[in-house]
C-alpha cells in the first residue's frame, strides 16, 4: 500500500493549515506499533515473555512474572541496532544505511517476601515484589536516500495542479506561499484557458534524503504478587513519551519548457512530534504443574497528547542565478488513543536443561482513535483508520538450552501481522533471533542478535492521476543487545 507523505500542498480554496500539513493516519499507525521492551535474554527467545517470568522484562510487559522473583535484582540493557534501506525509485537502485547505539531498558525489582510462621510459609501470599523500569520501545532513527528520472510527473505538474485545486485566476492570490513559490520560479504558468500548466520538461532528475530520529519510551511502575508459588498476578502503571522527527529533502533539477534553460529547486519539510502519555498493564501466570506456565496479561490503550510542528520551504535557482525561497510552518494538537493489546503464553520448562516458550499477541488497528479540535479532521482520520487498519494476531516462539550452570543458548522467531485491509505489498514482519547467556553467582551477562526484514514505500506529493514517482522501499533491521543483570 502506497504510504505517501503529503507535503502540505494538497490544498483546497478556504482548507485549514492544519488540515493541510500532515497525514495524520500514518503517524497514528507508526506510534501505535509498539512492543514491550525486553531484556537481552528474552530477546534472544523472539521477545517471548508472557508465561515466562523472573525477568526484568515482567516490568514492561506481563507484570504477574515479578512475583516470581526470590531475590532483588538490577539490570540494563544496551543496543546497537543497523538499518539498511534499499529503494527502487524510477528504475534505479539506491541504498543507505545508519547506526543508532541505544539504551534499550534498565530497571530494578525489589522483593519482599510476606513474614509467616508455622507450617503454611508456602500457602497464601508468598510474595510482594515491586519494580520500576525504563524501557525505549519504539525507535524511528533511519536515513533513507533515492533517485531517478521524472517523466511527466515531476514537481511543476504536481504544483500546477495544486494551483488548479486553489482556484485563484491571480497568481499573486495564490493562497498557499509553496504553490505560489513555484509560479515565481516558472515552474507553471497559466496557459491561453486560464489554467495552470507546467513549465517543465517531463525528464526531470529527482534525489530524495530523508533524516529521521527520535522514539518511543515508558517509564513503567509495577508489582507482582505470588500466591503459593503457583499462581502469580500483577498490575503497572506506565508514564509514555513520544519525540519523532523527520526531515526530507527533494532536489529537481531539469530545463524549462519554454525557453529550455536549467533550472534547480529543493523542497524542505520538517516534521516534530512530541507528547507523553498513560497505560496500564495487569497479568496473571498460573503453574498447574512444576513444568507448565500460563500466562495472560492486557495493556490499555496508550492515551497520547501530542504536538505536531510542522516547517516547509522551497527554493529554486536557475540559470540566471535568479533565486526565489518560500516557507511556511504550521503547529497542531491533539490526542490519540493507541489500541488495546492482548497477550497470551505457554512455557513448558525442561527440569535445569531448559525450557520452550510460546506467545500470542491481539491487537486492533482500527480502533486507533483520533480527536483534536477540528471536527472535519477528526472524521476523516478516523474514517481512514476504520476503513483500512484491521486486527492482526502477532505469534512467536523461543527456546533456551542450557549448556551448564553457567551458560545457556537460545533461539528464536516471532511473526509480526499485516495491519491493512488491502495492501500492494505484504507489511508482515518475520523475526529471527538467537543469543547467549552467562551467570556466575550474583551477577549475569546476556547478548542477543536480532534479524528482520520489513516493506514501505514513498511518495514526496500525489497527482490526481496517481502516477506520481514512488519509491519501493526494502529495510533490513540488525539489532544487536547487551543485558549486565546483579542481583542482591
Amino acid at each position: 500500500m502506497k504510504l505517501t507523505n503529503i507535503l502540505g500542498l494538497l490544498l483546497v480554496a478556504g482548507a485549514s493549515s492544519q488540515q493541510a500539513f500532515a497525514q495524520y493516519e500514518g503517524d497514528a499507525l507508526k506510534f501505535s506499533g509498539t512492543e514491550s521492551s525486553t531484556t537481552a535474554r528474552f530477546g534472544a527467545l523472539g521477545g517471548q515473555q508472557t508465561s515466562m517470568g523472573g525477568d526484568l522484562s515482567s516490568i514492561y510487559g506481563n507484570p504477574a512474572g515479578l512475583g516470581m522473583f526470590s531475590r532483588s535484582e538490577f539490570a540494563f540493557t544496551v543496543g546497537l541496532n543497523n538499518y539498511k534501506n534499499k529503494s527502487e525509485f524510477l528504475g534505479q537502485s539506491t541504498s543507505s544505511s545508519v547506526f543508532n547505539p541505544t539504551i534499550n531498558n534498565i530497571g530494578i525489582v525489589f522483593h519482599s517476601p510476606v513474614s509467616k510462621f508455622g507450617d503454611n510459609t508456602k500457602k497464601g501470599l508468598v510474595a510482594v515484589n515491586y519494580g520500576i523500569g525504563y524501557q525505549k520501545n519504539n525507535f524511528f532513527k533511519n536515513k533513507i536516500r533515492f533517485s531517478g528520472v521524472t517523466f511527466e510527473n515531476g514537481l511543476g505538474d504536481y504544483l500546477a495542479e495544486a494551483a488548479n485545486r486553489d482556484g485563484a485566476s491571480d497568481p499573486e492570490k495564490l493562497s498557499d506561499n509553496i504553490v505560489y513559490g513555484g509560479w515565481q520560479g516558472y515552474l507553471f504558468d497559466q496557459d491561453n484557458t486560464g489554467k495552470y500548466a507546467p513549465n517543465t520538461y517531463s525528464d526531470g532528475d529527482q534525489n530524495m534524503n530523508i533524516l529521521r530520529s527520535g522514539g518511543q519510551s515508558n517509564l513503567d511502575l509495577s508489582f507482582g504478587l505470588n500466591f503459593g508459588n503457583n499462581v502469580y498476578v500483577g498490575a503497572g502503571v506506565g508514564i509514555a513519551s513520544l519525540n519523532y522527527k523527520s526531515q526530507e529533502t527533494l532536489n529537481e533539477s531539469s530545463l524549462f519548457a519554454d525557453n529550455g534553460s536549467p533550472y534547480n529547486v529543493d523542497f524542505l519539510k520538517s516534521y516534530n512530534t512530541e507528547g507523553s502519555g498513560v497505560n496500564f498493564k495487569i497479568g496473571a501466570i498460573l503453574k498447574p504443574v512444576n513444568e507448565l506456565r500460563l500466562g495472560l496479561s492486557l495493556e490499555t490503550p496508550t492515551y497520547y497528547d501530542l504536538t505536531d510542528t510542522y516547517y516547509e520551504r522551497i527554493d529554486f535557482l536557475n540559470t540566471f542565478n535568479t533565486s526565489v525561497s518560500q516557507d511556511q510552518d504550521f503547529n497542531f494538537n491533539y490526542n490519540l488513543r493507541t489500541p488495546l493489546k492482548l497477550n497470551g503464553g505457554i512455557s513448558y520448562i525442561f527440569g535445569q536443561k531448559g525450557f520452550i516458550s510460546a506467545d500470542v499477541n491481539f491487537v486492533d488497528y482500527s480502533t486507533i482513535k483520533f480527536t483534536s479540535n477540528e471536527s472535519a479532521t477528526d472524521r476523516n482520520v478516523n474514517n481512514y483508520i476504520q476503513n483500512n487498519y484491521k486486527d492482526v494476531v502477532n505469534f512467536g516462539v523461543g527456546a533456551e538450552y542450557k549448556v551448564s550452570n553457567e551458560f545457556a543458548v537460545r533461539a528464536g522467531y516471532r511473526h509480526m501481522g499485516d495491519p491493512y485491509v488491502k495492501s500492494s505489498v505484504d507489511n508482515s514482519v518475520n523475526r529471527y533471533s538467537g543469543g547467549f547467556g552467562y551467570r556466575v553467582g550474583n551477577y549475569s551477562i546476556d547478548a542477543a542478535v536480532m534479524v528482520y526484514d520489513n516493506k514501505d514505500g514513498y511518495s514526496a506529493y500525489t497527482l490526481s492521476g496517481g502516477n506520481e514517482p514512488y519509491a519501493d522501499i526494502t529495510k533490513t533491521t540488525t539489532r544487536v543487545s547487551l543485558t549486565f543483570g546483579a542481583r542482591f
